[in-house]
């Protein structure tokens, strides 16, 4: 279990309502920072602290990983200069405390400093959105707040994840905006929404590019699975929801490990499978990371897909 500190001033009603934290995925320019790259790491029972209004005044518990999402609708103008693809991960909120800053900043500063504080020198927080923290900070924070770190723990051990609830929602939602688009014909409309779950012409397409699955070598088409390189929900056009490159034919169970982010590929077919996963387990189904994987190469259109699926691995 890891700890989280969320700065939420322009978002806390949105993000605390709605359960969930959402962020872009670059600053402009698409330059790469921690603060959103944090948000990879999050893993279902994470406790994450809510700050805003100079303290914090809830607490959560993950209920997801990070997955691809359009930024919130009910976000409005805020961050208007934010990019509309970002990292949604689902989170159970509950009411805390509230724990006044200069407590925790004056008294708590040094609990911070195994990680990156989220405090300055002068106690003040510092303008970034997702910190991660020490298990003494965390601790500190739940006994100012009148909960017990048993309480707490016992909470997140117990909730069920519910990443595949939180993954629907979100295609759900972007399915649903396809259906109200004007510009688009009925029959349109029904070709995207059937390559949300690997059909129509999404597969044709993809049929004429793939034969078999490319790490079990399986050809029968009544067994494999046409699953989206760049998933569904975060592509940025039909043109992507619908390219036969951007997509492989898997069995279900490599489909699995694929479409959820412990499996990816390099652009010259070598498998990366991800610590996150035991290796007994990609034993037991027939995967061995110490020997090594080379499906193939892959062709430059379905490497394109393929860079992108390499940034929302769970490594």
């Amino acid at each position: 279990m890891n700890y989280w500190w969320v700065n939420q001033n322009q978002t806390a009603e949105q993000e605390i309502q709605g359960g969930y934290l959402w962020s872009p995925k670059h600053a402009k320019g698409e330059r790469t920072i921690s603060a959103y790259e944090n948000m990879k790491e999050i893993e279902p029972g994470d406790i994450i602290f809510s700050y805003y209004n100079l303290c914090i005044a809830h607490y959560g518990i993950a209920t997801s990983r990070a997955m691809s999402s359009p930024k919130p609708e009910e976000f409005g103008k805020i961050g208007s200069y934010w990019a509309d693809s970002g990292w949604y991960v689902s989170v159970q909120w509950v009411p805390l405390g509230p724990v006044d800053r200069d407590t925790v900043g004056t008294q708590a500063s040094h609990l911070f400093d195994k990680f990156e504080s989220p405090f300055t020198i002068n106690y003040t927080v510092k303008q970034a959105y997702l910190f991660r923290i020490a298990r003494t900070a965390a601790d500190f924070i739940m006994a100012q707040g009148k909960i017990s770190p048993f309480e707490y723990a016992d909470q997140a051990l117990a909730l069920e994840p519910s990443f595949f609830v939180a993954e629907q929602k979100i295609d759900d939602l972007v399915e649903r905006a396809i259906e109200q688009r004007t510009d688009l014909a009925i029959t349109e409309k029904e070709t995207i929404i059937q390559a949300r779950r690997g059909q129509g012409l999404f597969r044709e397409n993809l049929g004429r590019i793939e034969k078999a699955c490319r790490i079990t070598q399986v050809d029968d088409p009544r067994i494999l699975i046409a699953s989206h390189i760049k998933p569904w929900r975060a592509c940025e056009s039909t043109h992507e929801k619908l390219d036969g490159n951007n997509g492989l034919l898997l069995t279900p169970t490599m489909d699995r490990l694929f479409d959820h982010r412990y499996l990816t590929f390099e652009n010259d077919g070598r498998a990366v499978l991800s610590k996150k996963i035991q290796m007994e387990t990609y034993e037991r189904i027939g995967l061995y990371p110490q020997k090594g994987l080379n499906v193939g190469p892959f062709n430059r259109q379905q490497c394109k897909y393929l860079k992108y699926h390499r940034e929302i691995f769970l490594g």
